[in-house]
């Protein structure tokens, strides 16, 4: 039984020796320090990059073509000058302009002349009421003391032309009271009359006017 044990054991051997010389495997040896041919990681990294860059598609430059510049038109400037045409002054004038001022010598009369904006002073004088003509050519002034002035309108001054306290015809006068006077002027074609009127005793007279300080 030893003997066959030991024959199946020496045919096993001769079976795998058989089956190894047929394959005719390398033997390793484990004792040679061979190193392996691994590529380094700078040569990896610049393989990478450069396969990259291969792979990207070439850009072609091309030229742009050069601009040019046209000269933009002329701005021309046009200065407008306006036409100077002669205006009335004072459109809302009414002819003639009368305003008074109280001073310490009596009071000053500022007359102002619309048509062509002439103005100029009258006085220092009493205390009284005044009227324009209806041709804007004069002015009559009635003070409260009796006096009846008229000037052209233009003319730097007065003239005298009635004294009511002579007449005596006015009660305000005879009882020394002081008149309240309002006066107007009437036109009778080619003449102009002074209508007067004194309110406390309701007392009127017409005057007439000279033609030449009316026209």
């Amino acid at each position: 039984m030893r003997v066959k044990k030991n024959f199946f054991a020496l045919f096993f051997i001769a079976i795998v020796v058989f089956l190894l010389n047929a394959c005719n495997l390398p033997v390793t040896n484990s004792d040679l320090n061979l190193t392996p041919n691994i590529p380094s990681i700078e040569t990896s990294v610049m393989l990478t990059v450069t396969a990259y860059y291969a792979s990207v598609p070439t850009s072609t430059l091309t030229t742009m073509p050069t601009a040019t510049f046209t000269p933009s038109p002329t701005t021309t400037l046009f200065v407008i000058v306006p036409t100077l045409t002669p205006t009335q002054q004072w459109l809302a004038c009414p002819g003639i302009v009368v305003s008074v001022t109280d001073t310490k010598k009596g009071d000053m009369l500022h007359i102002l002349r619309c048509e062509d904006g002439f103005k100029y002073d009258l006085g220092p004088l009493a205390k009284g009421v005044y009227a324009v003509g209806p041709n804007n050519k004069f002015l009559v002034y009635v003070t409260i003391d009796g006096y009846i002035y008229a000037a052209k309108i233009g003319d730097p001054y007065l003239y005298n032309l009635y004294d009511l306290t002579n007449e005596h015809i006015y009660s305000a006068f005879n009882k020394k009271v002081t008149p309240d006077f309002k006066v107007s002027i009437a036109a009778e074609w080619p003449f102009f009359k002074l209508v007067l009127l004194e309110r406390i005793y309701d007392q009127k007279r017409v005057y007439d006017l000279p033609s030449g300080i009316t026209h």
